[in-house]
């Protein structure tokens, strides 16, 4: 027996282990603390959220508010422009029909321009050679340099209101005549009239020369044997007036009667009676009166200042005045074929 296994001790039952209530307590109190927490921050994110949702609700409200007036203002803007667009249009019509009576006002005003020019040019072409005919006849006839040149400048100054190139060679004799003109020193013959006058009245305080040699002058052997025939032969010529034995008065009176003369003819712009004048009376001052005296001086000194006249008459005007009549016959010609106007008679030449 052995061989039979060794009895086993026999075991004390041991009691069973009992959960602490308190604990289970304090983890259900945890639990449920944190189930209430839980909620609590589910109502914190559930209010947030709704009050975010509802900012976005207005916001979304205030764009769609936006967007619909943003529509309206795009509908409005649309209406304006089909709005310009038609005012457009119809500017653009009324553009085009100014732009026709423009072009209609436009030729007409041409062609009523055309027909002024042409009566324009007319009148001042009959003014100037009304003017340079009278220029001529003046000279003509009564040797008027000074009343030629003012009608010469007359139709110069009507002649300058033709802006036309085809005009510019009868505008060129026109100035031409008018230097000429001016060349003959019209505007100076009252100048030379009062210096003659002043002349004349000076004529009387001029000295006479003297006949009898100064004392110690040497006299030559031709005046000691003329000396000495003069008792015994005397000779004169019987021709003329001799004037060396004269009296002064009567010699100054000659004189003035001299500058009297050229008076007469610078008057009648007679140039070959004043220079014939003029020199008779310098040979009369220079031989019978005495030219060291200052008064005789000065009187030949002032007349050394008298300009001598033109004696033939200007061709320039009569240049000028051709122009003129051949001018006007053709404006006559190129006014008499104008569409619309009548035909007008050439003037007569």
């Amino acid at each position: 027996m052995d061989d039979a296994s060794p009895p086993i001790p026999a075991t004390t039952p041991q009691p069973p282990r009992r959960w602490p209530w308190w604990l289970l307590i304090v983890i259900v109190m945890a639990m449920i603390a944190m189930t209430a927490w839980q909620w609590r921050q589910t109502g914190l994110a559930a209010r947030h959220a709704f009050s975010l949702a509802r900012r976005q609700t207005s916001q979304i409200a205030a764009l769609q508010g936006a967007i619909n007036h943003l529509k309206q203002d795009r509908i409005g803007l649309g209406q304006r422009l089909a709005d310009a667009d038609a005012a457009n249009r119809s500017l653009r019509q009324e553009l085009e029909g100014l732009r026709e009576r423009t072009r209609t006002v436009e030729d007409a005003v041409a062609a009523l321009s055309e027909v002024r020019n042409g009566g324009d040019r007319s009148l001042r072409l009959d003014e100037a050679g009304f003017l340079l005919r009278m220029a001529k006849e003046r000279y003509e006839l009564f040797h008027d340099a000074a009343g030629s040149l003012d009608a010469t400048r007359l139709a110069a100054k009507a002649l300058a209101g033709i802006a036309d190139p085809a005009y510019a060679p009868l505008q060129s004799d026109v100035h031409a005549a008018v230097a000429a003109l001016e060349s003959l020193h019209a505007s100076d013959r009252p100048r030379q009239l009062d210096t003659l006058t002043a002349l004349r009245a000076q004529v009387w305080t001029l000295p006479r020369a003297s006949s009898t040699p100064a004392p110690g002058a040497s006299v030559g052997w031709l005046a000691r044997v003329g000396q000495a025939l003069a008792g015994l032969v005397r000779i004169r010529r019987i021709n003329r007036t001799p004037l060396g034995g004269a009296d002064g008065e009567l010699l100054r009176g000659l004189l003035a009667m001299d500058l009297a003369n050229a008076q007469s003819a610078l008057l009648a712009w007679d140039g070959r009676g004043y220079a014939n004048a003029l020199h008779s009376a310098s040979t009369l001052l220079q031989r019978h009166f005495d030219m060291a005296a200052p008064a005789c001086r000065s009187f030949v000194e002032t007349m050394a200042t008298l300009r001598p006249l033109a004696p033939t008459p200007l061709p320039q005007v009569d240049t000028a005045l051709t122009e003129v009549n051949r001018v006007r016959a053709l404006e006559a010609l190129r006014t008499s074929v104008v569409p619309g106007t009548k035909p007008r008679q050439a003037p007569r030449q």
